[in-house]
This record gives structure tokens, sequence and C-alpha cells, in this order.
């Protein structure tokens, strides 16, 4: 469905109103205070597959639109989110990261030891 003129205006004034279109094309964020350079660093330091290219450049796009975004507060909000789940798809966080090693119980735990003293108090 091609848009008109007038549809096109009206949608660009509510992506600049919900501070999506940087001001003066420059991002109102300081470099130290950006998301995009994290993310970079982050998705570097994986190692990823050919299927995961696009999932990545999701993420990088996420970030960029949030760094660019005049309303950081509206762009975390809402866009936040997303990152944090492509992030996650792609095994970048803590928690979606599968555990590398579980801790094997030393000994016998209080619930088994409760059992055992238990069977050796019954008569047979």
């Amino acid at each position: 469905m091609a848009l008109s003129s007038t549809e096109r205006s009206r949608r660009h004034r509510e992506r600049k109103a919900a501070g999506l279109i940087p001001v003066d094309g420059e991002p109102p964020l300081p470099v130290e205070e950006q998301l995009l350079p994290a993310v970079r660093e982050t998705i570097g330091a994986l190692t990823l597959e050919d299927s995961d290219q696009a999932a990545a450049a999701l993420a990088l796009q996420f970030a960029r639109t949030i760094d660019r975004a005049r309303d950081q507060a509206w762009a975390l909000r809402w866009i936040g989110p997303l990152l944090l789940a492509s992030l996650e798809g792609l095994q970048a966080t803590p928690a979606s990261r599968p555990a590398t090693a579980k801790i094997a119980p030393t000994g016998p735990n209080q619930l088994d030891r409760l059992r055992q003293s238990r069977t050796m108090r019954r008569p047979l």
C-alpha cells in the first residue's frame, strides 16, 4: 500500500514527537554513555554462526536507535526490552547462558540424613 505524502508527514511527526529522530543528526548522549559501543563489544566477543548474523545486526540497530533517540526514557522503555531479548537470543546475557559447570553436592543433604536416621531407628 502506497502512502500519501500527508500520511508520511503525519508518521514523521509522530516519530519526531516520540523522540526517535535525533536533534541536528547527532546523538544526544556522550560517547561513554552510549549503548552501541558496549553492544558491539559484546557481539564481537561472541562466537556467532552465520544464522546468528541477523539477530546480531538487529541488536546493533536497537542500540543505535536508543542512542540516537531524543527521549532516552521513552527509547529505553519501549526499545530496551527488544534489545535485551535480542541479546538473550544470542546468549549474550548472564541469565541466557547455559550453566557450564553445576556444583556437585559434597555429601548427603539434610533430607537424606533424616531419611537415613529414620530407617536406622525402624525395627525389622
